[in-house]
């Protein structure tokens, strides 16, 4: 899991999401922007999962990947990663591989 100083803030959300580079997926937006650091974000809304608990757990798991993902390859920047609603229709396995993809696509594009 990422600490607290390598996530962000809602000030750094606003003006990173404003100013990000923006990538549509079927099931996932990747919102890159440049940081002298790592910084990310998991973002699950109630359109994706009524319960808390729900949503707590697929940002957990994405939180899991991208720690394994961006940390072993010393990324440096923010990244935000937006949940859409037919991402909790896919088998935890598929999702996985699904945002190992898109980060790798993401990532290559910069």
């Amino acid at each position: 899991m990422f600490k607290k100083t390598e996530r962000l803030n809602r000030s750094e959300f606003s003006k990173c999401f404003k100013s990000g580079h923006k990538s549509n997926f079927k099931h996932l937006t990747i919102v890159t922007a440049d940081h002298p650091s790592l910084k990310a974000v998991v973002v699950v809304g109630k359109k994706v999962a009524k319960s808390a608990v729900k949503r707590n757990k697929i940002r957990r798991r994405i939180y899991a990947s991208l720690y394994n993902q961006l940390v072993n390859k010393n990324h440096k920047g923010v990244l935000i990663v937006i949940v859409k609603p037919t991402y909790t229709s896919l088998t935890r396995k598929v999702a996985d591989e699904f945002l190992i993809g898109s980060i790798a696509q993401v990532l290559k594009d910069e």
